[in-house]
């Protein structure tokens, strides 16, 4: 039997004291402190960042933008002849009728002078001549204040005016006008955009100045009255009143426009703007070498404005479509939607496979039965963005769903 002391030699191992090594002992200290440190970094860092990189960066960004005004414009939503209805709640005996219309007449005259704020005129700018003349320019057409946007005013007018690389003038009364660069024209539909620099009018000069309110055109109806502004005789700033005798609607490349055909006559290569009761404006004189009395809905005007505007061009599928009315649908056995009378070749619906005398029916799901419907889905893509239509194709068995994905194309416009 052994001793106490071997007893303490045999079992020394079991009775070591353990001691936690530090890095294990102070772990949580540590963490904390290396959180506190790659905190502190980040903030450094950040500070730097904004102090030294941030100016520099914001600046390019600012020079590689400050040419390109960017605007959103209220859409509306196309109304189906067939769904505009009017109410009238009394019979008018014809005391009625003449008090109503002095007084629907007063208000019209009492909105001239808000619709004078956004109508100005447009000119070629002339070479300079020591001797003054009285006559007035035979180039001149008006123009219509449609944004205001990072210190710049965006004037909508005549295409048959606009010439890339020439210089304009926009005039805001006898005393007032400015110089005027060009952005884009578009004519097709008879339209292009100059852009002034607001910086070079006075505070009071552009206090004078008003944005046009542009409003839901497919509301017009058949007998309403309106306000003419533009050039309609000699002068680039003449007003008439007039009414709604009808409307119709014409069709282009991608697009259908409603045209009014109004009491009002417009020189010929004159340009004049409508304005409902209200003062808003309704409609642009539609491009015409001979005196005419029609103007183009500016509800299917607006995305085309806003993508010239922010663009400078438009939106490109490649078709010219035409609305299958109840007429055409029992006439010809169509069914509703788009049938498209041509093909662009080269187009994005030709490389998409598109035919004439296909009829389409939906826009990336979303089923459509007029040209009006198909350009605002066109105009919702983006450049290259594609654009998935269904279309009812005819066959041995009649008519049967074809889907096609276009790449749309933005058309620069010069």
């Amino acid at each position: 039997m052994g001793t106490n002391e071997d007893d303490r030699e045999k079992y020394d191992l079991y009775t070591e004291q353990v001691v936690l090594h530090p890095a294990k002992k102070y772990k949580w200290l540590i963490r904390i402190g290396k959180l506190l440190l790659f905190a502190v970094s980040v903030i450094i860092a950040a500070s730097l960042f904004m102090v030294f990189l941030y100016p520099v960066l914001q600046k390019r960004i600012e020079e590689k933008n400050k040419d390109k005004n960017v605007i959103y414009i209220q859409k509306d939503n196309y109304i189906l002849a067939d769904n505009q209805t009017a109410e009238y709640s009394d019979i008018l005996t014809e005391k009625d009728l003449k008090d109503n219309y002095e007084a629907a007449m007063a208000a019209l005259r009492a909105k001239v002078e808000d619709v004078n704020k956004c109508v100005v005129a447009v000119d070629v700018e002339q070479p300079f001549s020591d001797v003054p003349t009285i006559e007035s320019s035979q180039t001149e057409v008006a123009g219509l204040v449609v944004a205001n946007v990072n210190s710049t005013y965006l004037v909508l007018t005549s295409s048959s005016l606009l010439e890339p690389g020439m210089n304009y003038i926009v005039r805001f009364s006898d005393e007032v006008q400015t110089e005027a660069a060009f952005v884009c024209r578009n004519t097709a539909s008879g339209i292009g955009i100059v852009s002034i620099n607001a910086s070079k009018l006075t505070a009071e000069q552009r206090n004078s100045i008003a944005v046009a309110q542009l409003d839901n055109s497919y509301m017009v109806k058949q007998g309403d009255l309106v306000i003419a502004s533009g050039k309609l005789y000699e002068t680039s700033k003449g007003v008439s009143y007039g009414t709604i005798a009808g409307s119709k609607v014409e069709y282009s490349k991608d697009s259908g426009y409603e045209v009014f055909e109004t009491s009002v006559s417009i020189t010929a290569g004159g340009f004049a703007i409508l304005f409902n009761s209200e003062g808003n404006v309704v409609g642009v004189s539609k491009a015409s070498t001979d005196t005419s009395s029609k103007f183009i809905g500016i509800s299917d005007l607006k995305a085309q404005i806003e993508t010239m505007i922010n663009e400078h061009g438009i939106m490109y599928c490649g078709i010219t479509g035409q609305n299958v009315t109840e007429e055409l649908a029992a006439k010809y056995g169509l069914p509703s939607g788009v049938y498209i009378s041509n093909v662009d070749i080269d187009s994005p619906a030709y490389y998409a496979g598109l035919q004439a005398g296909d009829v389409i029916s939906a826009i990336n799901g979303q089923s459509i039965l007029t040209i009006q419907q198909f350009s605002e889905k066109l105009y919702q893509c983006a450049d290259g963005e594609a654009m998935y239509v269904t279309a009812m194709r005819q066959g041995k068995d009649g008519y049967s769903d074809v889907a096609f994905s276009v790449s749309v194309q933005l058309k620069q416009l010069n």
